[in-house]
């Protein structure tokens, strides 16, 4: 059966970049990230982060479908503020 909710490419392509998710102001390692797959269902959590303060943070598949892109990897997610997924950068 194929899922109904589909995540745009841009959120797809950042999801598998990511080495960082930044939720507003707080940069986070992800405890998990899952691109998902045909078979992914609405409330499957896409992305998990535990902040500082121990906290768990988690974003589902139906959460990410409805985020608004504000530009440079940065989403608008109802009811959570802005989440940016982030690379961390490589020196050569």
């Amino acid at each position: 059966m194929k899922r109904k909710l589909e995540l745009r490419s841009d959120i797809v392509v950042n999801l598998c970049r990511a080495d960082l998710v930044q939720f507003n102001d707080e940069v986070l390692q992800p405890d998990y990230l899952h691109v998902p797959d045909e078979t992914a269902s609405k409330d499957d959590v896409l992305v998990e982060c535990t902040t500082k303060s121990g906290e768990e943070l988690d974003l589902t598949l139906d959460e990410l479908t409805c985020a608004q892109y504000l530009g440079e990897g940065a989403y608008l997610v109802k009811n959570r503020g802005v989440v940016r997924f982030l690379q961390m950068a490589a020196v050569h």
